[in-house]
This record gives C-alpha cells, structure tokens and sequence, in this order.
C-alpha cells in the first residue's frame, strides 16, 4: 500500500503546474497483456513463452500549452513475467504482478468529427507487488503415445530482493511507446509496449542479464474536466 501512495504522489509531482491549468481529462482503462523476460542466465540465451495477463489503471492528459502534445501520465496494475520452459516435460509459470507508473508525451493528430490518433511515450516506473510462481508437470510419460498437458504441481509466492536467495530485483524501470485511437465519445484503444531497462536478477553473474517486457492493449474511457 505504501508503494501505491509513493506513486500516486510521484504522478502529481512529476506534473508541471502550468499544465493543470489547461483543460485535461481523467480516464479508466483496462486490457490484457502479453509479457516475457529476455536476457541470457547461465551464459544461456532465455527463450522461454510469454505469459497472458492482464492491467487496469488510471489515466490523466493534459493539452501542453496551444500544441498537438500532451502529457499523459498513469497508474497501472500491471501483469508480466513469462513461462520458463525449465524441461521438455516441466514449465515454471512466473506471474509477476506491478504497480507501474507511465508518464508519456504524446502527438495527437486531430481528424474529423473530434477523433484524434495519437502516439508517443515516456519512462516507466513499477514498485512490485505480492506475486508468485506456479510449477507444471507433464501428467503422463512423455514418449508414451497418449495426448500429455501440463498439470499444477506447486506454487510458491516470488521473492523481491538483492540477496542470492532472492528470484527478481525489485522495483523495475524502462521505456514505453504506445500508439492509438480516440473518438468524440471519450474511448479510445491503444497499444503499448514496455521495454525494461533494469537488469532484475539479484546478483548478477558475469554478462547475465534478465528484463521485463511487455505489450498491452488497453481500452479506455474519459471523462472530460470541464
């Protein structure tokens, strides 16, 4: 909760004050997303799968002086991490969990009846929050000729930290880019991706090297301040 009140307050301050006296808008958003991690652990290139989640979060946009830009910062629950292919028969399912802060510059080209495509971006901020892994198993012989899936074995919260016992760094930082469209009516959808700049294994090991990314599609609502 401290980490949530951090980066609400962090929002609010990073928000020049001139501009709170342009017209913005507040929005809601919600959508999915599509994570990994990349990097190479071991001296080994990680080629593991990405995981599907999701995010919800809070937006504001403000017009910058009499331009096409605009500020737009958010608070986002974000979900990343990605699935470990530890064997041809055992998966580690990591579902990592984020409060992230965006705080993104756009260009909004302005079209007929009040639409507007926008794209941009901005640095990136996450406090990480209660997350956990989750071990799957192959159910059967794999060279037996019957259908296999991989079925829950255990699960176990992830540990945020520097120590060597620890599983990730935390918190996290990077880049994001996001393009989109916006209608009269006040919604809009949007991609985004983030790039993460921070490498998160706890001790770091020669050239290894481990970072979140991932890709969002969000859909949003606004609500004018009028």
């Amino acid at each position: 909760m401290k980490k949530l009140f951090f980066l609400l307050a962090l929002a609010v301050a990073s928000t020049p004050v001139q501009l709170f006296a342009q017209k913005s808008s507040v929005g809601v958003t919600g959508g999915i997303t599509m994570a990994n991690q990349y990097g190479t652990k071991g001296g080994a290139l990680m080629k593991d799968d990405q995981k599907v989640g999701f995010t919800l979060g809070l937006l504001m946009e403000t017009p910058i002086a009499k331009s096409n830009f605009s500020f737009q910062p958010g608070l986002f629950y974000a979900q990343k991490g990605r699935i470990q292919n530890v064997s041809f028969k055992e998966k580690n399912y990591w579902s990592l969990r984020y409060a992230e802060l965006q705080a993104n510059v756009l260009y909004n080209l302005k079209k007929d009846k009040g639409c507007v495509f926008y794209a941009g971006g901005g640095p990136t901020f996450a406090a990480d929050l209660p997350s956990f892994v989750e071990n799957s198993l192959l159910d059967t012989d794999p060279v037996s000729g019957t259908t296999n899936d991989f079925v829950k074995s255990g699960k176990r919260s992830v540990s945020f930290g520097t120590q060597a016992a620890s599983d990730f760094k935390g918190p996290d930082w990077g880049v994001n880019m996001m393009i989109g469209f916006r209608n009269k009516a006040g919604w809009s959808i949007g991609y985004n991706y983030t790039i993460g700049l921070r490498n998160i294994i706890p001790v770091a090991n020669g050239s290894d090297a481990i970072r979140n990314h991932f890709m969002g599609l969000r859909v949003s609502y606004w609500v004018k301040n009028k």
